[in-house]
């Protein structure tokens, strides 16, 4: 991982903790943090401790949340429009019979054994702080990532990705992204924070579905004045009941999801049970007569093996297409668009380059299109001196560039760098 993006996550960590910490200081005018660390030495988690007004406060906070928006690519265009309950582009049912249809990813996540926390501490406002650190966590992907968050519901976040001017593609790739990005910081992250105050390690379980247009309707529901602008769809209900089946930090998402992106068999699984000693799979969300519907375990650590600031220090891989920057899994692009691609590196190359060094570019054409086109498979793209390839988009679905360092003939680093098409 680059220096950069590691004190992101870093800084993330201090803001979240030491709000916490803040809150059931000022209950109890003490710090569970420096009870935790009286006989302990550990100077990130002393930093925080003797920083509490400075992690804690909101501008920290939203600085951080700008920094990781940077780091992946997203700009402000969204970032205003917070708020929680009525979806912003859905304010003109409220106090309305409107009922329209259009299209949204639903997102639902859940604390696991999240009532055993009370029932092991005692404390009640022990209690709040952890599971609102936990919501708070969760907040801050979904903020990253685009997401509109429509309820806290205990213990979980219930969130829609999707807006009036972003494409279905794009919106199903953010709830992927919010998802991975949230796991991957709790299990690379926070749990290990938390094991070392002697804390149990953090559970959720992540459901994700998507429904179009055709499939989804927004309306208003209740009586005056006690009312909320929500959707009835299928795969809105069908996102809580996926997180329900879903393993202790696993996501498992709709079918709709792995169809309409074509998303490669390497993202993907099949939930499996044991009955007699014998794997059993369970595919199917839904299964009745009227209806059969399959569910997949999406392979987060997987699809994060295709962001490059989480794979080297000193390397990273972008990408150019008509002149603005493109970031790994950021968006779908539309085919036919011209690709460059930069491997930066702290070698110092003259114009001609060092015959010792060589970067060995690789693309990898995945999805069904490229399939029936004869195109699917690895292919060498470039074995030069050269730091730069390239490529353009041709078919529908998620595809590779890779690049490999060498010098005097031995693999330095190896950097990859996942792009989807339409």
């Amino acid at each position: 991982m680059t220096k950069s993006s590691n004190k992101r996550f870093e800084n993330l960590t201090k803001s979240l903790v030491s709000r916490a910490d803040k809150n059931y200081q000022n209950k109890y005018e003490k710090s569970y943090l420096a009870e935790a660390f009286e006989s302990r030495h550990n100077t990130y988690m002393d930093s925080i401790v003797s920083n509490l007004d400075i992690y804690s406060d909101d501008n920290f906070v939203e600085k951080t949340i700008d920094d990781f928006r940077l780091l992946v690519g997203k700009s402000g265009q969204y970032k205003h429009r917070e708020t929680i309950g009525t979806h912003p582009d859905f304010t003109n049912i409220e106090g309305t019979n409107i009922i329209e249809n259009h299209y949204i990813v639903s997102m639902f996540v859940d604390i696991k054994n999240s009532t055993s926390i009370y029932l092991k501490t005692k404390d009640l406002v022990w209690t709040k702080t952890f599971k609102n650190t936990v919501l708070r966590t969760i907040s801050i992907f979904m903020r990253i990532f685009d997401g509109h968050i429509h309820r806290l519901q205990g213990d979980a976040v219930f969130s829609y990705f999707g807006w009036r001017d972003k494409s279905e593609e794009d919106a199903i790739i953010d709830s992927l992204n919010a998802a991975s990005f949230l796991l991957w910081y709790i299990e690379k992250k926070l749990n290990p924070q938390l094991i070392e105050l002697q804390y149990e390690p953090l559970k959720i379980r992540i459901g994700i579905d998507y429904g179009n247009s055709e499939e989804v309707i927004w309306s208003e529901y209740g009586l005056a004045p006690a009312t909320e602008v929500t959707t009835t769809s299928l795969h809105a209900d069908l996102a809580a009941k996926l997180q329900n089946r879903a393993s202790s930090n696993t996501i498992m998402i709709g079918d709709n999801i792995k169809e309409f992106l074509d998303l490669p068999d390497e993202f993907i699984d099949i939930k499996k049970y044991q009955k007699n000693y014998e794997d059993i799979e369970d595919k199917y969300i839904l299964n009745k007569p009227e209806k059969k519907y399959r569910m997949w375990i999406f392979k987060h650590n997987n699809y994060l093996k295709y962001f490059p600031f989480l794979q080297a220090e000193n390397f990273n891989l972008k990408c150019n297409t008509n002149n603005y920057q493109y970031y790994s899994n950021l968006s779908a692009l539309e085919k036919n668009e011209s690709l460059k691609y930069t491997l930066e590196h702290p070698f110092s190359l003259p114009h001609r380059g060092l015959s010792n060094i060589k970067f060995e570019w690789t693309k990898e054409n995945r999805g069904k299109e490229a399939k029936l086109k004869n195109s699917n498979g690895k292919l060498q793209a470039s074995k030069s001196f050269r730091n730069t390839a390239n490529e353009s988009t041709l078919y529908r679905g998620h595809h590779i560039m890779q690049c490999k360092v060498l010098q005097n003939g031995r693999v330095q680093e190896t950097l990859k760098f996942g792009i989807f098409i339409k």
